[in-house]
């Protein structure tokens, strides 16, 4: 007990190892100076990282270092047959080559993991798939837990069943791996090797909790097996173990599951909130890879050697006790085995484990100690410590529970397993039986613990045979004392605890200005931006005088222009260039269908109407006429073009057909490229090579007559049918053409005609290879109120949502059409008045562009002076907000417009929101906000998104809300009948103004309108193999019977007919194989033309056999879904980024461009770009002559030479006017001319060189949208990429390049884009092919479908085409099959809501009422001297001030172990400066102190039923059977001062006053309240992981103000770019927010706080625009 005392003792507090003597704050301090000294730089391209050497490493403790006391073992060890190293050679291989390997190992994991991100573990897959959890690492983290006194198991158990539910709570699936050769690194800890064991038991059998313990260990066969199987989706594990072999057994373990692509969280590092459980998420990359192939037979070498020493060990026979007698562990266990199959025969019936233990424990136990005193020669100065009486009952207890194990013919009761020993309870039973009986206190046990008691006794004496020990009362104390020392006091005191407490005045002395200003408690009021310093009501001021061009400088003038310019050019791009712009005005709305009005007007035409009919037919003919003669003249033309080059002839017809208007015509013109068709197809059959055949010939031919059979069945003769039958029966469709004429003339039978069959059904065909040209069920009959397209059904339920001023929750997948209906209701509100407002809420800044350029290419209106249609407010810039009619905004900024005070008129104005991409609700970062503006707003809303699985949960709970806000308005009219008193002009000026409705419907239409297939990309041998993944693929047995097959997860008909094809293959035998056979299909069967409906149910039908075939044969769905997986080859990440060019020149090829590039790496998205660029320069060097370049060169020079000498000429012109000089003038103007028409020769790019086409974008519109990049960063290297049609895109561009990479996009200039997911959520960026190129955390269900509805767009694609290229094969079928994430509800408040919430009501009714009600702490500390120009070290001073405050960002423990780089390196963030320390100190005393007192006053609510059962196995230990015992009641601890803690905490001493305690009180605190410590406003100084090991605060934000570098960032700090421009602009927003916010609250403008924050700013924003 001794060792494990220690142990746990250093464990608990981390800093016992630098100096056990000095207080916690030296403690702290010193770690901080030391952490100083362990600065590692990070290298932000691992590919160039390099093992470091030991040097790297700070010599410390990697483990916790415990004394040996005896060893154990059971089982052989796994592989050790191979293997013969004696312990000396052992010893050696360690000093030399193997400790060199573990020490880099070592190294490169801390490397690993000090690189890792804090994210939310569970993402989107939770519902599908599953993740691993170390049982060794769990297991060590829980006994290692700050909380945890050591011999109290049932706390101990009550921990890892907390830790375990959290995660089952929200829906995680995971499982728990034992391996076996990790209990040998126990054996010398008997008490944790018997509480690892009664662990795993626990678990097996009284949790439903998946465990793995047959697998050896982690380099075994089986475990690998297992993995490339199951494929989990990360992997949680501790960094440490408790020995040094043990950390290298887990480190081990982390770089083979790293090899294996499998991701790594630290299980030290967990974090949990009400909805998300979060870790430092480690990424496998293609460095740990390489080292465990480089090392593979060194690591499986030293991991056998470990096992085979632990196992020479655990032979040992005999080990000592008292220091002198010998204990056989083979006859231990032979006599356990003997005792257990005794009781077995006493209790034939069961028996509890509690029992079983105790029985055989004590009965084992006094008969070996018997057994040793005859056999000691010296038993007078034995050492009879309490610790060998509890190392042979642990031993015992391993024993028994293993041996246990391996009988299954006993009914055991195991649920008494978490209760096994208490180790504070056996030593107050003997203190009261070794003093307190003895002093004459003499209490009762009670009946029922009596009769327990004298039963097991009995029992011990029965198992014992013979041998006389006694009765069971009195109970018999040794002549030694068993307790040795006084157990220590509790670490808390019973101190009276008061309920909260609000301090309403509060003085502090200080001659500081600025603490004078803010002591006279100044009213705060939001008269300026939070960061611009603008005042809140220059919208107006800058607007009212738009129309007045004089009134504004030329400057801004210009500047206005450009923007609107810009806007327009924007526009085009998204909606086209032949879209023509609304002019709206007022009153001018179409009347309503089947009115009064409409129905006169159908009778009754009058004169002119009749004139304009006859005028128009007029016209009509003129027009056929002359398409007629148009036809005429192109048709031999385009025939000729057809037979000659088919593709292009058939593009020329399209054309024609889309640009002819007479439908007449168009019916010619189809006839005529039917008969080409069939024509070459029969000369192609004619030839005599097979491969002369072209399908695309009968895949055009039965286009056509699709076409013809449906849109023109009004204009087909009987000779026109005869044609198309006769057609259909050459090509060998005999049922069609017999169902569209029987009478097929008989002459044509009698002919030879199986020449021209293609040898497939017509069913077959036409799913096959008609798959993207199936017609959809779309209606013809066309809707006034939309002029550009006729919508379908469901589109015109949205139009009237809008119409009747309703709510709406719109749920269709990407590209369907649902945003036209935001676009109707903009058009609604604009048509009704002047005065309302449509407020459109997107969740990003590219999206707000988008939308405003669409908003300016559809509407224009003229408006009152200083009112505009269009206005943006995001948290960059913003224009127009609040005199515009459509405010396009983020989420966060319409929060502060609506509990903005002095905005609540203008939110009087709004007459809808519409939210875009509303599942962001859901989301990590800002998902509050959404609900607080759901919440908020009383006008009509539309909710749009296209990734909600449960949306008709959250239209119930706005129904609600909305029920809410009727209420609220029915009262607030009947308590004041005066507000509908309005002046009659109000009254005229809104009277169309409908009233708004309160109703929310859902509108959830899932038919895709372009069908997605996707591939997988592997690279073998320099070459690209590219396979069609089938859906059904991604899909196991296990999964559809759990699941079901995912809603979204469609086919296309091609993929349902390979599915039936493969159904065939594994099951010949299949009953319904003839009855889906696709030409017998009831919906398929003789139809000319098949829709995509009747796809749909051919697809339906074969998902309801596959699951019939589940319960027929699960095993003929194993093999059909083996059948389905394509072949994958592993490809280096290395060797994928390298080939990745010729990747793209792949798909160029197979005309899969354009396409988009999805990477969440934003150095990746660069580097890439840069080596397609790269490519192509190449390529165009090779192709080009030699001395290209040479001439180049020389032309430039003279170009050069030429302007040089125009402008001398021109400017000695001007001083005379010479006739020799304007003909030099005009002669070097000839030859600049030429000498650029030759050099332009040189710089076109050959087609193979680019991936631009030159003729979608005209040169001048091209340099228009090029020059927005001028004074951007890096707009050069953007530049040059453009040119040749490639494009990157991620956030930390400024958002002017953004916009000019999507315009070019839009406009087919650009065909790659390689971009990050800021191109993710509802961008307009149509492309043929999403290619996902790199795997992360971040590529979840909800991304995925995202980014992947990009690919075929509606109306521009007939197919979409998703690529995997790099991307596990086990993570692409997670992605298909997890199912849409659910929406969740947030902790709706937050410190700023409430604030802003009270700032609102005190602008109320009675203000000084409410200013008295609240008060604030007007302390300010201050840290400079009285001067205008603050120093750097003041400045940096600040910076480590506000860094601690609002610039949070921890990092793992490890990183303390690595050394830095550079010494001015700053990656660990200083600590506070002892007075703000003390400031925050004190802050967090009061809010201790208030959230102590806040936890024991609602104690009371707690459901203690619950509060007494184990979370997850729901055992009760509430033991009332125990309440007559007088002995209990004085044995157990008082409950006076534990009322709201935990019952399972109060046995490791904790109490009441541990609820004070912020870094303990989630462990602690009563579960059932459901309150988390992290909506606590709470500011911890130091934070510690749950084994109280100290995570650091990472210096970005010090490390940047003194570098001024964004890189340094990537390489000191651990952050891609992206994270660091980020994280660096909302620092520099906090700066600025609180300057401003200072500046207004302080009297004096020239204050050394106010001015200081000023010139931080400023210094802040110029390294930053510098970037």
């Amino acid at each position: 007990m001794a060792s494990v005392t220690t142990m746990l003792n250093e464990k608990s507090s981390p800093n016992n190892r630098e100096s056990e003597s000095e207080s916690d704050s030296e403690i702290d301090n010193d770690d901080d100076s030391e952490t100083t000294e362990s600065l590692f730089s990070f290298d932000q391209s691992e590919e160039e990282d390099h093992l470091s050497s030991e040097e790297d490493i700070i010599e410390e403790p990697a483990s916790w270092h415990l004394p040996c006391e005896f060893e154990i073992n059971e089982e052989k060890p796994s592989e050790v047959e191979a293997i013969d190293v004696s312990s000396s050679d052992f010893e050696r291989l360690c000093l030399t080559e193997y400790k060199k390997i573990l020490n880099e190992l070592s190294l490169l994991i801390w490397k690993t993991l000090s690189k890792s991100k804090m994210v939310n573990l569970l993402q989107d897959f939770v519902e599908s798939e599953f993740f691993l959890i170390d049982g060794d690492s769990l297991f060590i983290t829980c006994v290692f837990n700050v909380n945890f006194k050591e011999g109290q198991t049932l706390h101990f158990f009550y921990i890892v069943e907390q830790f375990l539910h959290d995660f089952i709570q929200k829906e995680a699936r995971f499982v728990i791996v034992f391996f076996k050769d990790a209990e040998n690194m126990y054996f010398n800890y008997p008490e944790l090797l018997a509480l690892r064991t009664i662990l795993i038991q626990h678990l097996e059998y009284n949790t439903d909790v998946t465990i793995y313990t047959e697998f050896s260990n982690c380099l075994s066969p089986e475990w690998e097996i297992f993995l490339k199987e199951c494929y989990p989706y990360f992997l949680i594990v501790s960094e440490e173990g408790i020995t040094p072999h043990q950390t290298d057994f887990l480190n081990i373990f982390i770089i083979h599951a790293l090899y294996q692509k499998i991701n790594i969280v630290p299980s030290s590092e967990i974090e949990s909130d009400v909805l998300r459980i979060y870790g430092h998420y480690a990424s496998s990359c293609y460095l740990h890879k390489q080292f465990f192939e480089k090392h593979e037979i060194q690591l499986r070498h030293v991991l056998q050697v470990y096992i085979r020493e632990y196992y020479q060990k655990s032979q040992e026979t005999e080990i000592v006790l008292y220091g002198h007698l010998k204990l056989n562990l083979g006859y231990v266990q032979k006599e356990i085995n003997q005792t257990l199959s005794l009781l077995q025969n006493l209790w034939p019936e069961g028996a509890d484990i509690r029992s079983v233990v105790c029985s055989i424990s004590c009965s084992v136990t006094l008969k070996l100690y018997k057994k040793m005193l005859h056999n000691a020669q010296d038993c007078e100065n034995l050492n009879t410590g309490t610790e060998n009486h509890n190392m042979q009952l642990k031993k015992c207890t391993f024993f028994i529970l293993k041996q246990l194990k391996a009988r299954n013919n006993w009914d055991v009761n195991f649920t008494g397993l978490p209760d096994l020993t208490d180790t504070s309870l056996w030593k107050n039973i003997a203190y009261y039986y070794e003093i307190e009986y003895n002093r004459g206190l003499n209490l009762g046990l009670g009946d029922t613990l009596m009769q327990e008691y004298q039963k097991l006794w009995n029992m011990v004496l029965t198992l014992s045979r013979d041998e006389d020990f006694g009765g069971p009362i009195p109970i018999r104390t040794t002549t030694r004392l068993f307790l040795t020392q006084k157990e220590t006091t509790p670490r808390g005191t019973d101190n009276f605890l008061t309920l909260i407490s609000f301090r309403t005045e509060r003085d502090y002395p200080s001659d500081d200005p600025a603490v004078i200003s803010l002591s006279k408690k100044k009213e705060f009021d939001e008269l300026r931006h939070w960061h611009s310093f603008r005042l809140l009501s220059d919208d107006f001021e800058r607007t009212r005088c738009n129309s007045d061009a004089k009134s504004k400088d030329a400057k801004e003038r210009r500047e206005i222009q450009k923007l609107h310019l810009f806007y327009h050019i924007l526009g085009k791009s998204l909606m086209g260039s032949n879209r023509s712009v609304k002019f709206i005005t007022r009153g001018t709305l179409p009347p309503p269908k089947n009115s009064s009005m409409e129905k006169k007007t159908k009778h009754q035409k009058t004169n002119a109407e009749k004139f304009i009919e006859e005028n128009q037919k007029r016209q009509l003919a003129k027009l056929e006429k002359r398409e007629e003669e148009r036809w005429n003249n192109l048709s031999l033309h385009i025939e000729k073009e057809i037979k000659e080059n088919f593709n292009s002839g058939i593009k020329r017809l399209e054309n024609f057909l889309q640009t002819c208007p007479v439908k007449s015509v168009k019916f010619t013109a189809e006839m005529v490229g039917l008969d080409t068709c069939f024509k070459l197809w029969m000369e192609c059959c004619l030839k005599p090579e097979a491969e002369s055949r072209d399908i695309n010939i009968i895949i055009n031919l039965m286009k056509k007559i699709y076409i013809l059979h449906e849109k023109y069945s009004e204009l087909l003769q009987n000779t026109h049918r005869q044609k198309l039958a006769k057609y259909l029966k050459y090509i060998g469709f005999d049922n069609l053409a017999y169902s569209l004429c029987p009478q097929v003339q008989e002459s044509d039978t009698k002919k030879d005609i199986s020449k021209y069959s293609i040898h497939m059904g017509a069913a077959r065909f036409q799913l096959t290879h008609m798959s993207p040209y199936l017609f959809r069920e779309e209606r013809s009959d066309p809707d006034p109120r939309v002029h550009h397209f006729i919508p379908d059904t469901w589109q015109r339920e949205l139009l009237d949502v809008v119409d009747n001023n309703e709510s709406a929750v719109i749920v269709a997948p990407t590209s369907s059409g649902k945003t036209y209906a935001s676009y109707y209701c903009m058009e609604k509100i604009l048509r009704e008045s002047d005065e309302g407002v449509v407020v459109y809420v997107a969740p990003t800044k590219a999206l707000v562009n988008q939308v405003v350029g669409t908003v300016y290419s559809l509407f224009t209106k003229t408006l009152p002076k200083g009112l505009v249609v269009c206005g943006v407010f995001t948290r960059d810039y913003r224009h127009d907000t609040l005199n515009c009619q459509i405010l396009v905004t983020v989420p966060q900024c319409l929060e502060i417009l609506l509990l903005s005070p002095h905005r609540q008129q203008w939110v009087k104005r709004m007459r809808y929101v519409i939210f875009d991409e509303v599942h962001c609700l859901g989301g990590e970062i800002g998902a509050e906000v959404w609900e607080h503006l759901l919440v908020m707003i009383r006008c009509p809303f539309l909710a749009l998104s296209a990734t909600i699985s449960n949306p008709e949960h959250l239209t119930e709970w706005l129904v609600l809300i909305k029920r809410y806000w009727q209420h609220v308005e029915s009262t607030m009219e009947n308590s004041d009948p005066s507000q509908n008193a309005l002046k009659v002009s109000k009254k005229q000026q809104r009277k169309r103004i409908e009233k708004p409705s309160y109703r929310v419907r859902l509108v959830w239409y899932k038919e895709r309108y372009n069908d997605l297939e996707k591939y997988v990309c592997s690279l073998k041998d320099n070459d690209f193999i590219i396979e069609h993944y089938h859906p059904c693929a991604a899909l196991t047995v296990n999964h559809i019977k759990k699941y079901g097959i995912p809603l979204d997860l469609g086919f296309s008909p091609r993929e349902s007919i390979l599915l039936y094809d493969a159904m065939v293959h594994v099951w010949p035998e299949w009953t319904r194989m003839q009855e889906l056979e696709p030409e017998e299909f009831s919906y398929f069967k003789n139809k000319i033309v098949i829709t995509r409906a009747d796809a749909k149910k051919y697809e339906e039908e074969l998902k309801k056999e596959i699951i019939r075939w589940i319960q027929l044969d699960p095993s003929k769905v194993n093999q059909l879904l083996k059948y389905l997986k394509p072949q994958n080859f592993d490809n280096l990440e290395i060797e994928s980024q390298k080939m990745f060019p010729c990747f793209v020149e792949k798909l160029k090829e197979m005309d899969k461009l354009p396409a988009i590039f999805f990477s969440y790496n934003i150095h990746s998205v660069e580097i890439l770009a840069s080596r397609l660029l790269t490519n192509l320069i190449s390529k165009q060097i090779t192709h080009n002559d030699p001395n290209s370049e040479r001439k180049k060169k020389n032309l430039t020079k003279k170009l050069r030479k030429a302007r040089s000498s125009q402008k001398r000429n021109i400017s000695t012109f001007l001083n005379s006017d010479s006739g020799a000089r304007i003909q030099r003038i005009i002669l070097l103007a000839a030859e600049i001319k030429e000498i650029k028409k030759n050099l332009k020769k040189y710089n076109e790019f050959s087609p193979d060189c680019t991936y631009t086409d030159s003729t979608v974008v005209d040169n001048q519109t091209l340099a228009k949208i090029l020059r927005r990049l001028r004074g951007t960063r890096q707009g050069y290297k953007l530049h040059s990429l453009l040119k040749r049609g490639i494009g990157y895109h991620h956030g930390s561009m400024e958002y002017k390049q953004r916009q000019v990479v999507e315009m070019l996009f839009r406009q087919k200039h650009v065909k790659v884009v390689i971009a990050t997911s800021s191109l993710a959520l509802g961008i307009n960026m149509p492309c043929k092919s999403v290619v996902f190129i790199e795997d992360s955390v971040f590529l979840n269900a909800l991304n995925f479908r995202q980014m992947s509805g990009r690919a075929g767009r509606r109306g521009e694609d007939l197919i979409g085409n998703v690529f995997f290229y790099g991307i596990p094969l086990p993570k692409i079928e997670r992605l298909l099959k997890s199912n849409v994430p659910k929406l969740k509800g947030q902790f709706p408040l937050s410190i700023s809501l409430v604030l802003r919430l009270m700032l609102l009501i005190a602008k109320a009714d009675d203000k000084e009422d409410a200013k008295a009600k609240l008060s604030m702490d007007p302390r300010l500390p201050t840290i400079c001297v009285r001067q205008k120009t603050f120093s750097q070290d003041v400045m940096e001073t600040l910076v480590v001030v506000l860094a601690n405050l609002f610039g949070r960002r921890y990092l793992p423990p490890c990183v303390k172990n690595l050394k830095k780089k550079f010494a001015h390196s700053v990656k660990i963030l200083d600590a506070l400066p002892k007075e703000f320390a003390a400031v925050v100190e004190e802050h967090n005393n009061r809010i201790r102190e208030n959230f102590g007192s806040f936890l024991l006053s609602i104690s009371n609510l707690a459901d203690m039923r619950k509060e007494y059962q184990l979370p997850l196995s729901e055992i009760d230990f509430s033991s009332k059977e125990c309440e007559d015992s007088e002995l209990v009641s004085h044995l157990m601890p008082g409950t006076e001062s534990r009322t709201a803690v935990s019952p399972f905490a109060c046995l490791s001493d904790i109490t009441d006053q541990d609820l004070f305690d912020m870094d303990v009180v989630n462990d602690v605190m009563l579960r059932t309240i459901y309150v988390n410590v992290e909506n606590v406003p709470f500011l911890s100084l130091v934070k510690r992981n749950r084994n109280g090991r100290k995570c650091p605060l990472n210096g970005y934000a010090l490390n940047f103000y003194k570098t001024g570098s964004l890189s340094a960032l990537t390489v000191d700090n651990g952050l891609n770019m992206g994270d660091a421009f980020n994280l660096i602009r909302d620092f520099v927003l906090v700066i600025q927010s609180i300057r401003i916010s200072l500046s207004e609250l302080c009297d004096d403008e020239d204050d050394n706080v106010v001015l200081a924050f000023k010139q931080l700013s400023e210094a802040f924003k110029t390294k930053l625009r510098k970037k």
